[in-house]
């Protein structure tokens, strides 16, 4: 994990680093904050801290809001020692309009516990209470303030079945965007175009983070250096366009 940000710049050139908290499993503060250091000197920071599994918000029962509050807390601690401006987390339980208040109060809370870092709170599309954009939107509207946003993601959006108008709907909310490349679950590793879904995004004015997000086996060098070409050569295209 310390040699990641020199190899991030040096092998795949990438300016950042999305890294997940299961990657982080056994360190403590001193340990998050010598990899910001290595990141500051090798000038590709930490972008982004993602939880890896749903937290469950919409749980209201005291044991479950304490667990969850200590969980965020210690999520904001960890962002906060690496640098990362960001807290990428998704929303667990069933599409109601009772777990939607009830997430609503819980992420308020969890903003409130995080304040200190001053980090953002991006919710990430998922099964249940999020699978739908405009029920995403309507949460991140409800619980409110300038720290909260989307994180939406390639996959997700392609799984929905409705893949560019769904990155359309999130995309106005996102603090980052998730482009993920590869699946050991699917015969095809990336059965999108990584192209439809930077065009997405970027006509409905994202000018934020692009995380390659790879899920697969292996060593990922390839398609990341691949995928990472194949999308500054739209964005690049983009912004000559506008130039013109």
């Amino acid at each position: 994990m310390f040699d990641l940000p020199s190899f991030a710049i040096t092998e795949l050139g990438l300016r950042g680093l999305s890294i997940n908290a299961s990657q982080l499993v056994g360190m403590g503060r001193s340990d998050l904050e010598r990899i910001r250091d290595r990141a500051d000197k090798a000038s590709c920071p930490v972008l982004m801290l993602n939880e890896d599994k749903p937290l469950s918000f919409s749980d209201s029962s005291n044991a479950a809001r304490d667990q969850l509050l200590d969980r965020i807390r210690r999520l904001g601690m960890a962002a906060s020692a690496l640098g990362a401006s960001s807290l990428g987390v998704a929303c667990e339980g069933a599409d109601s309009d009772e777990n939607f208040d009830q997430a609503a109060v819980s992420i308020r809370s969890a903003m409130q516990a995080i304040d200190r870092y001053e980090v953002n709170l991006l919710l990430r599309p998922s099964k249940g209470l999020t699978s739908v954009p405009d029920r995403l939107t309507e949460l991140i509207k409800k619980v409110g303030g300038f720290r909260i946003g989307s994180l939406p993601d390639f996959r997700g959006a392609f799984d929905s079945g409705d893949f560019v108008p769904t990155l359309r709907r999130l995309a106005p909310y996102a603090g980052a965007v998730f482009a993920t490349i590869g699946n050991k679950k699917k015969s095809d590793p990336t059965p999108y175009s990584l192209e439809d879904g930077i065009e997405a995004v970027l006509a409905v004015g994202y000018q934020n983070t692009i995380c390659l997000h790879y899920e697969g086996t292996g060593d990922p060098t390839a398609a990341i250096v691949a995928a990472r070409d194949e999308l500054l050569s739209v964005i690049e295209d983009d912004v000559f366009e506008d130039e013109d």
